[in-house]
């Protein structure tokens, strides 16, 4: 995640508290978990079940599935199809769940 982003999600987590559900990955998702913790939230790591996309696609659904509000923080400032944050949150989107987006620049879109 950008700074901008980091900061931007920690004023969000600050304000709640429960479960924080991510994918495990190195990166955001890893960053937004050590943010979470830090907060006190019961941290919660979806791991794929193995290495092919179709996988990925599974335990991002799992995440899904899992919580009442989706928050993203995408590397760019646009969709991309091929993505794995941006497919959580179409699959987010079909499903009805809300979902937060942080921009690299900090700012919040709502879906």
């Amino acid at each position: 995640m950008t700074k901008p982003q980091q900061a931007t999600l920690a004023g969000l987590l600050r304000d709640r508290e429960g479960e924080f559900h991510h994918g495990d990955a190195i990166g955001a998702d890893r960053e937004a978990a050590q943010l979470a913790y830090v907060y006190g939230y019961r941290v919660v790591p979806h791991r794929p079940t193995g290495h092919r996309s179709e996988d990925y696609l599974a335990r991002n659904r799992e995440i899904v599935n899992a919580v009442a509000e989706l928050y993203a923080a995408p590397y760019g400032d646009q969709e991309e199809l091929r993505s794995g944050t941006w497919a959580t949150v179409r699959y987010a989107r079909k499903v009805w769940l809300p979902v937060t987006i942080i921009w690299p620049d900090g700012t919040i879109g709502y879906d």
